[in-house]
């Protein structure tokens, strides 16, 4: 289990003080500015992230660990995959904030690595936000289309990889 200082806080700690005297070496001055639509987008972020956290925190004591177990344990078989494909399509906007917490606890709660990342893999190939809001009014349907066609099988490929290898290694 991590800790609020653990290895990674510890490196990004480093980089942000490294980064901020090269700002300072540059400008001749604290990059105040810089601070500041840091502490504007933390301010904006905090929010979704404390709700995606409790949401994610509540899912295992929520949904009884058989369904969890029977719909998306590495035991659930292609059922694991379609459930997780399906809702990793169907996460609106701001998805990362919510779907990493969910994910993890829905993990907790007894599923399986596979779905799991059958749905983050879904969610980032076809979440609605990048197809509606982006893509296809950006590249147009033709585009999607193609892409859809050439990837559709990454999130389902995915998700077995990942179920052999928690196997394997579990």
């Amino acid at each position: 289990m991590s800790t609020a200082f653990d290895r990674t806080t510890v490196i990004l700690a480093a980089l942000t003080a490294i980064l901020y005297f090269v700002a300072h070496q540059r400008v001749g001055a604290f990059p105040w500015a810089s601070a500041e639509r840091a502490g504007s987008l933390f301010v904006n972020i905090l929010p979704k992230l404390v709700f995606g956290f409790l949401i994610g925190g509540v899912l295992a004591d929520v949904i009884p660990r058989h369904i969890i177990e029977n719909w998306l344990s590495d035991q659930s078989g292609w059922r694991g995959f379609a459930v997780g494909f399906l809702f990793g399509v169907s996460m609106p906007i701001g998805a990362p904030f919510v779907i990493l917490p969910m994910a993890a606890g829905l993990i907790k709660g007894g599923a399986g690595f596979g779905p799991i990342v059958t749905m983050l893999t879904s969610a980032a190939v076809f979440g609605p936000a990048r197809i509606l809001v982006y893509e296809i009014p950006i590249m147009g349907s033709q585009f999607f289309l193609v892409r859809a066609a050439a990837v559709f099988w990454m999130p389902l490929t995915a998700g077995f990889i990942a179920q052999q290898i928690s196997a394997r290694l579990g």
